[in-house]
């Protein structure tokens, strides 16, 4: 799913930019970090892309990632860090660490851009087939109907893309006019 969790993350960030516009040369980096952090909840899968990214800090991560996720909520993958919980945490943690060398309006916009990706990244895994039950936890636990869910790679993921790319495509048409 690494095309379609970065191609939701920019669109995010797209829309993101068109609805409440940062400085216009921020909007290139609230695109390109909001299509990165879609990568993160996967940081709890051992052979993710996000965990492979940049070894041995990424594995290190996945690991304590997976640790924490299973004593909070009692599963490894598609627990904590496919939540909305976690997804604030990353966008303070980004937003904190850019303060120390970015103006503050760019850390902020980075650490928004940041926690919007990673939750778009659990939304996303939640339309698979296999789900993802902390979407919207601790909130809610919702489950979408089984006509909206897709199997990873198959026909349905690539109209899912497709529907990303116009959608993406129309965003970016609309700031540009």
């Amino acid at each position: 799913m690494g095309r379609t969790h970065a191609l939701s993350g920019a669109v995010l960030g797209l829309g993101v930019c068109t609805v409440v516009p940062p400085p216009p040369g921020l909007v290139p980096v609230v695109v390109v970090v909001c299509a990165l952090a879609a990568f993160a909840p996967d940081l709890d899968h051992p052979s993710s892309t996000a965990t492979r990214a940049l070894p041995p800090i990424t594995w290190l991560l996945s690991r304590m990632i997976r640790a924490l996720s299973r004593a909070v909520t009692g599963v490894a993958h598609r627990g904590l860090s496919h939540s909305p919980v976690f997804a604030a945490a990353i966008g303070l943690l980004v937003w904190w660490a850019t303060g120390h060398v970015l103006p503050e309006e760019t850390a902020v916009w980075t650490g928004i851009a940041a926690g919007a990706g990673c939750w778009i990244g659990a939304i996303g895994d939640e339309l698979t087939s296999a789900g993802n039950r902390f979407a919207f936890w601790p909130l809610a636990r919702v489950r979408w109907p089984d006509f909206l869910r897709f199997r990873t790679g198959g026909p349905g993921e690539q109209v899912v893309d497709l529907l990303l790319t116009g959608a993406g495509l129309v965003l970016l048409w609309r700031m540009l006019v």
